[in-house]
């Protein structure tokens, strides 16, 4: 306990203290210390006291009994008796305070019973109470008192008596003490409840993650460990045995610590994940088990484990959260004073227990860890939502711009596609070849399709954009059913299906867009059709209110309920893997769910999954009852062509596909293909196979061969045979493998083998695909144009990435440009217009279409160079120079934004880094076979070991660049603190 205003204390001589000079009546509390009566082995109340008058030893208080006994491992038990001499004109009364010690006792004041703890008659060492302080009240009116206080050490592991003073004070000061120690500690119990139910209230919000859990468990562990320390609060109100009580007190410390550590390692995880963190809560973990299953004497004699696991914790918290606010982590301020709490309370703890304080410490240093702990969780989570709504303010300007590039291309596709079906409609109407005919027919169909697809993309942006505007009409739902359904019958031919109409044909007008109607009945019956093997597709009706809510209901596969909650979403769709049913863009539902909307409807959805689905969506009631128009033709709807275009039955359109594939390749351009083959004869059949191709060929007759003519050309495919002398397909795969990924030069594999181990060794050589022999001419081709395809699409991907790279300026470079610019107004105003026009040619050549092209001539990437380099001088002035050793006139073409990529990242990463700056040389040699390129910088320099995964994205993308289309790498000659030299060569014929 902790006390207020006692004094140092008042000694005892043999026995008697005199208080007959001191004040009693207010404002008075000491403590009792020095010489008290103590008899060893005896209880003066209940025993015959004359008897052990000789055993009388007068002790020192506050002090040890163990020094009194000569058996230590005997339960003890004995009596201390106090004489207090103090003149009273009238009754007084006062209290006292035992502290924790003896359990159980007995307190007597001139022979009167006035309390204790548990029941020196009954309890036994096994059931004994733990010891704990509590303050008594009695009165005294005599000139003489006798206290005396007799018990037992029921706990032989720890010392015995009584180790801290004993209080004595008037009954206004000992109630005011009593107040304010417990009412302190429930008071910082009470703000650690409050934190409870905050954590607990997150969790029924939906935020469970392990740090939240963590949290509440620190809380209830530290409320715990308040209440069985100090006043030991707790059992005064839960009567346990000091067996379980110290196993309660033992487990609530370390358990505490566990759920610091493994809180502090959730919350640091993004900023370090030393193993000390997992470690040290599996070892509290482990002991903890041991608190609890182990004897109460092996914890006692273990003791030590306890205490470095509670001080070590802490302080290896603090060391951690140190040092990440050296890094200059936003936020970790608050968990460095957290540890530094959590280790203060630690520190006390040791002292305490070690009876260096005379008090015991309240855990306010707890309370401050712990809103420390909450402060950093709130700082996270105020900066995770900014860094949230910072993305969601990029996303949203992502989707708009989506949508706009899909208006945009939808517009500009529409013009040349209609050129297209014009075309072929005028040369269908004058062709008479019957094989011509039905080719031209399929490309008109295939044409409707795709302008429906460009309708549907329309329709989307127009309804995002509140832009579509409805002409609403009276109309009967039932002939409209009626007459899109019929138009579906044909897709059900071979299926067993019935598509039934049960809309009453009395059934009120709706007032609907008669258009926007038929392509919501199209699109629902659709996907009905499509996503139903067998059963049966209901259209329904009935009226509720002023709607009519009109159903379709299919008996198909259903929809799993976590699709459900985004089925009408744009793209969104039931199954969008390659194994999907029906295919299409997923814009249906999302469409039909908007065009209702601007009716006054709305659609839901009930499914389960393999039952079927229901869609029902609701349509106003028109007021008036009477059809505009009666004479509906549904089948000449537009929305409906793009299925009308399917009525020739799918067999014929696939034949035709097929035929169309074979005739016209899916190659976008010139291919140069490298056949090799031991075989001449085998060597001209492929060569006669691809003569309809648009291909270049060339062969070789050797594996050695082949890796020649690597050398000296470039090839956008090797087709192999794999049983070959000298060298065999598996090795020239692996030589190709040295130098060349599979998507930067695809490789097939010819092979008679078929046995899974050979097609096994072929792809771990290094094949991208395979074909048996004897092989089919179309699979060959189609391979073949697959494997070509992936291989324009990843220099294709190299392009747009370095354009890319390009186009997103960094923000700082450009807000240092733009910031430099506003410096240089009215202060130098000729330095400021150079400056707007280098960054408006930068700007230019940054955003320039030609930089997704293979390559551009010399003069045009050293311009974009210049311009960056014009920007980086005005900004840097003397520490950037510059020094040009290029031919005046050079006939070389390199891949765009190369160059300009090495200057930039030689001055960003090479001189910059400097104070004072330095200089970068461009140097460009023309030699009888190539040309050489170097840009040096005498900057800083680096440790060329430096795996390739950490070097630059651009310096990436233009190696892979150059090793595509020249098969040349980037040459990196650096030396830390003297500079750096990236070189390349560019061969003058490839």
């Amino acid at each position: 306990m902790s006390f207020t205003n006692t004094s140092t204390g008042v000694a005892a001589i043999q026995g008697i203290v005199d208080l007959r000079n001191v004040d009693t009546s207010q404002n008075f509390s000491i403590k009792l210390q020095s010489e008290w009566e103590f008899y060893p082995n005896t209880l003066l109340i209940s025993e015959n006291t004359k008897s052990f008058k000789q055993n009388k030893i007068y002790t020192n208080q506050p002090e040890s009994w163990d020094q009194y006994f000569e058996n230590n491992d005997e339960i003890h038990y004995g009596s201390y008796r106090l004489t207090i001499l103090k003149e009273h004109i009238s009754s007084q009364m006062y209290g006292i305070t035992i502290p924790e010690g003896l359990a159980p006792y007995e307190l007597y004041i001139n022979g009167h019973f006035i309390g204790g703890l548990g029941n020196l008659a009954t309890n036994n060492t096994q059931i004994a109470p733990i010891g704990r302080p509590s303050t008594y009240y009695f009165t005294l009116n005599t000139t003489k008192s006798e206290i005396i206080i007799q018990g037992v050490q029921a706990n032989r592991y720890v010392q015995g008596g009584f180790q801290r003073e004993i209080i004595f004070g008037d009954l206004h000061s000992m109630e005011r003490s009593k107040f304010f120690s417990i009412s302190t500690q429930m008071a910082v119990c009470l703000v650690f409840f409050f934190y409870l139910l905050f954590t607990i209230l997150l969790w029924f919000i939906g935020i469970r993650n392990k740090s939240l859990l963590y949290f509440s468990m620190i809380i209830i562990s530290t409320c715990v460990t308040i209440l069985v320390s100090s006043n030991k609060i707790l059992f005064s109100y839960i009567s346990i045995n000091w067996i379980w009580a110290n196993k309660l007190y033992y487990f609530s410390y370390i358990n505490n610590m566990m759920f610091f550590v493994l809180f502090l390692r959730e919350l640091m995880k993004e900023y370090s994940k030393p193993k000390i963190l997992t470690i040290v809560p599996l070892l509290c973990a482990t002991y903890l088990s041991f608190i609890v299953i182990a004897p109460i004497e092996y914890i006692f004699k273990t003791k030590i484990i306890f205490t470095i696991l509670f001080i070590v914790s802490p302080t290896i918290i603090t060391i951690f959260t140190f040092n990440i606010v050296i890094k200059g982590q936003k936020g970790v301020i608050f968990l460095l004073l957290t540890g530094t709490a959590v280790a203060t309370n630690s520190l006390f703890f040791s002292l305490q227990q070690n009876k260096v304080l005379p008090y015991s410490h309240y855990p306010f240093d707890l309370l401050i860890g712990i809103t420390a702990l909450s402060a950093f969780w709130f700082t996270r989570y105020f900066q995770t939502t900014l860094q949230t709504e910072k993305l969601s303010v990029k996303l949203q300007k992502e989707i708009n711009t989506k949508d706009d590039f899909l208006a945009n291309t939808s517009h500009e596709l529409r013009n040349p596609l209609h050129g297209m079906m014009t075309i072929a409609q005028t040369i269908l109407a004058k062709q008479e070849h019957k094989g011509a005919q039905s080719d031209l027919r399929l490309l008109v169909r295939i044409g409707n399709h795709m302008t429906h697809i460009l309708d549907d993309l329309l329709d989307l942006v127009k309804l995002k954009e509140k832009t579509l505007r409805l002409q609403p009409k009276p109309l009967n739902a039932y002939n409209l059913a009626s007459g899109v359904s019929n138009m579906f019958r044909f897709m059900l031919k071979g299926k067993p299906i019935e598509l039934v109409v049960r809309i009453p044909i009395n059934s009120p007008l709706v007032l609907a867009d008669e258009t926007r109607l038929i392509q919501i009945f199209a699109n629902l019956i659709h996907n009905a059709i499509k996503f139903t093997e067998q059963g049966s597709i209901t259209i329904d009706a009935e009226v509720v209110g002023k709607k009519l809510y009109i159903s379709v209901a299919d008996t198909g596969i259903g929809i799993e309920k976590d699709i459900q909650e985004r089925i009408f979403d744009p793209y969104e769709q039931v199954d969008s893997t390659m194994t999907s049913i029906g295919g299409g863009l997923g814009l249906g539902l999302s469409i039909c769910q908007e065009l209702i909307a601007l009716h006054g409807g709305t659609i839901s959805l009930t499914s389960s999954v393999g039952k079927g689905s229901i869609f029902t969506f609701s349509l106003p009631v028109a007021k008036s009852q009477t059809v505009a128009d009666r004479d509906l033709n549904v089948e000449k709807d537009t929305m409906l062509l793009k299925y009308s275009s399917l009525m020739n039955g799918f067999t014929q359109i696939e034949q035709s596909i097929a035929t169309s594939t074979e005739k016209h390749t899916l190659v976008s351009s010139h291919a140069r293909i490298l056949i090799v083959d031991d075989d001449a004869v085998n060597l001209q059949v492929l060569v006669n196979a691809f003569s309809t191709e648009p291909f270049e060929i060339e062969t070789a007759l050797s594996g050695a061969e082949a890796l020649e003519k690597l050398q000296e050309n470039s090839f956008d495919l090797i087709i192999s045979d794999i049983m070959m002398p000298h060298m065999s397909g598996y090795d020239l795969a692996k030589h190709i493998r040295e130098k060349f990924s599979i998507s930067e030069l695809p490789l097939l594999f010819l092979t008679a083998r078929q046995q899974s181990e050979d097609i096994q060794l072929a792809f771990l050589s290094g094949a991208n695909d395979y074909i048996k022999k004897p092989m089919e001419y179309i699979e060959l081709k189609s391979r073949v144009q697959a494997l070509i395809q992936m291989k324009q699409s990843s220099e294709e991907r190299l392009r747009i990435e370095a354009a890319w790279l390009q186009a997103q300026i960094q923000p700082h470079f450009f807000f240092n440009t733009l910031n430099s610019i506003i410096s240089l107004q009215g202060v130098d105003n000729e330095k400021m217009e150079e400056l707007l026009l280098a960054f408006s040619d930068y700007l230019q050549m940054s955003f320039d279409f030609q930089n997704v092209d293979l390559t551009v001539p010399i003069d045009y990437e050293l311009k974009l160079v210049r311009a960056f380099i014009a920007i980086e001088q005005i900004r840097f002035g003397d520490r950037i120079r510059v020094e040009w050793d290029i031919p005046n006139q050079m006939k070389l073409f390199v891949p765009p934004l190369s160059i300009q990529t090495l200057v930039e990242n030689a001055i960003q990463h090479g001189i910059l880094p400097r104070q004072e700056g330095g200089t970068v040389t461009i140097y460009i040699e023309e030699k009888k076979e190539n040309f050489t390129i170097a840009i040096t910088d005498n900057g800083v320099g680096f440790e060329t070991k430096t795996s390739k995964e950490k070097t630059s994205v651009g310096l990436i993308n233009t190696e892979q660049r150059l090793k595509q289309l020249f098969g040349v790498e980037l040459a990196i000659d650096s030396v830390i603190d003297q500079g750096t030299t990236i070189s390349f060569s560019i061969p003058k014929k490839i």
